[in-house]
């Protein structure tokens, strides 16, 4: 679990360097939707690079992971008592 917790947070920092405007803080977990949203308002005439939506890809896919995980059995008790909690 906490493989997948530093994994979302190093693709949050890459897209973050990446991409200064969007105001990624290092270190922090980021929504994908959020981020495509703040891209789009910012920049409404450019798609977003290829490599961020890669990124961006990544980040929803290994959110979903994470959180199927935490759902299942025996992870859900131990995911509880140590304070873990959806992305």
């Amino acid at each position: 679990m906490q493989r997948k917790l530093n994994l979302q947070r190093e693709l949050s920092s890459k897209l973050g360097l990446n991409h200064p405007e969007l105001e990624i803080i290092l270190g922090q977990i980021v929504i994908p939707e959020e981020i495509s949203k703040k891209w789009k308002s910012i920049h409404p005439d450019k798609k977003l690079p290829k490599k961020s939506r890669e990124l961006i890809q990544a980040l929803k896919i290994n959110r979903i992971q994470y959180n199927q995980l935490i759902k299942k059995a025996p992870y859900n008790w131990v995911a509880k008592a140590s304070g873990y909690s959806p992305i």
